[in-house]
């Protein structure tokens, strides 16, 4: 039977830092390691918010990446 084990996750937080010459948003990011896997989303939502709360730019998106190896 094939299982799923949990390697590391990844906090990824997008901002907006200007616009370009052409009007487009410019983006920058910023990645955060060893996200523990038992959050749900509000208290990934409570983390997103204190970080970003940091910066003095404004938050465009933020994502969770798992990695995970498949046991066979």
């Amino acid at each position: 039977m094939a299982a799923l084990n949990f390697e590391s996750a990844t906090l990824k937080l997008s901002y907006v830092t200007g616009v370009n010459e052409l009007g487009k948003t410019v983006l920058t990011s910023k990645t955060y390691r060893n996200v523990r896997p038992n959050l749900n989303a509000s208290q990934l939502a409570s983390v997103v918010q204190a970080i970003s709360s940091l910066s003095s730019y404004p938050l465009h998106e933020a994502q969770q990446n798992e990695t995970q190896s498949i046991e066979l």
